[in-house]
């Protein structure tokens, strides 16, 4: 009787450490269905996930004080995790490159990357934000 009362404990306990079931994981997660805005480096938890911008890979948009003949686009890297996935989503501003993406269920939309570039010296990756509409993906 104490054995299988021990293994029953060791398997419980087992199941509790497991990151698909983390109550704690799904208590700071805001929920789904909005707009999030995230710095460059920073982390967000939405609807069960861990999205963190990683890169800025591009920034060719025509800056406000000159006359281009292609609006550019911004081009960024999010490292996504929900439970056992991770995988590196790639967003961009101009509608002719992916703009949103489906992951483990939810549906990522980059809406805005700030700041707009004013001159053509970028500003430092560190200065960015992203405005990202996260929901639960359609069916």
């Amino acid at each position: 009787m104490r054995v299988a009362l021990a293994l029953l404990s060791m398997v419980l306990l087992a199941a509790c450490g497991s990151d698909d079931g983390d109550p704690t994981a799904m208590a700071a997660s805001a929920p789904p269905g909005r707009e999030y805005v995230l710095g460059f480096g920073e982390t967000i938890h939405v609807g069960g996930m861990q999205l963190e911008f990683t890169t800025l890979a591009e920034d060719s948009r025509c800056p406000a004080s000159v006359t281009c003949v292609w609006e550019g686009n911004a081009r960024i890297l999010l490292t996504a995790s929900r439970g056992r996935a991770t995988n590196v989503l790639e967003l961009n501003t101009h509608a002719q490159f992916p703009t949103r993406v489906i992951f483990e269920g939810l549906l990522i939309e980059l809406r805005r990357v700030e700041p707009y570039p004013a001159t053509p010296a970028l500003p430092a990756a560190q200065a960015y934000t992203v405005t990202l509409f996260i929901d639960v993906a359609p069916a």
